[in-house]
């Protein structure tokens, strides 16, 4: 009489199928939580950008970033660097006064495009308190020195061939503005080109006597 065999093959099945579909259940709740958490991050990021970066042209910087990143609501980073008048810019000798620094160069598109609603902010402002500190991001000085006469440019021009300055102020594209009221505190800063509106309007919340709107 052959032995009696028992085959456990269903008992197995029974006992081990629930706990491979807890695990792949388990798997996939993971699987989605950190999917939505890089998703909510990117969103963040997004939404937290000040900038329309579509009118900003991407830069490399050569130089590596040092000191605190710019903030919000904190001081602004100090920086000195030489002018295309010959003379020596340093951030804080403009307290009391409201300065506007914008980043730039002569092969940028939209730096070019908004160069000329900069000027007339810049001379309907100038006699209230107004610096703009234009920094050209990575060219030489006769690079620089070419466009500016070319265009009849009368803000300071600051020269920043290295880009540290640029790597100071954590750039990822040009234009880029900062807007520095006069306790030398940065309000606001913003990727990409502005509207001669939208600088006016910057411009009227860092003056040293608010001003209504003209």
């Amino acid at each position: 009489m052959a032995p009696e065999r028992f085959d456990d093959t269903d008992e197995y099945s029974h006992d081990s199928e629930p706990g491979h579909k807890g695990l792949r259940r388990a798997a996939r709740h993971v699987l989605t939580a950190l999917m939505l958490a890089v998703a909510v991050g990117i969103v963040a990021w997004y939404v937290g950008r000040p900038a329309n970066e579509s009118l900003s042209e991407a830069v490399t910087l050569t130089a590596s970033a040092s000191g605190p990143a710019p903030k919000v609501g904190r001081e602004a980073p100090e920086f000195q660097m030489a002018g295309l008048d010959g003379g020596v810019i340093q951030l804080s000798d403009f307290r009391g006064k409201g300065v506007w620094i914008t980043f730039w160069a002569s092969w940028c598109p939209p730096c070019r495009a908004e160069n000329s609603d900069i000027e007339a902010t810049h001379n309907k402002y100038q006699d209230d308190g107004l610096v703009i500190v234009a920094v050209n991001l990575g060219e030489s000085a006769n690079a620089a020195r070419g466009y500016v006469e070319r265009t009849n440019l009368t803000f300071l021009v600051g020269l920043d061939p290295t880009t540290a300055v640029g790597a100071t102020y954590r750039l990822v594209g040009i234009p880029t503005h900062f807007f520095v009221d006069p306790d030398g505190t940065l309000r606001e800063w913003h990727i990409g080109a502005l509207s001669r509106e939208q600088m006016e309007e910057k411009v009227e919340n860092i003056l040293p006597v608010s001003l209504t709107r003209r």
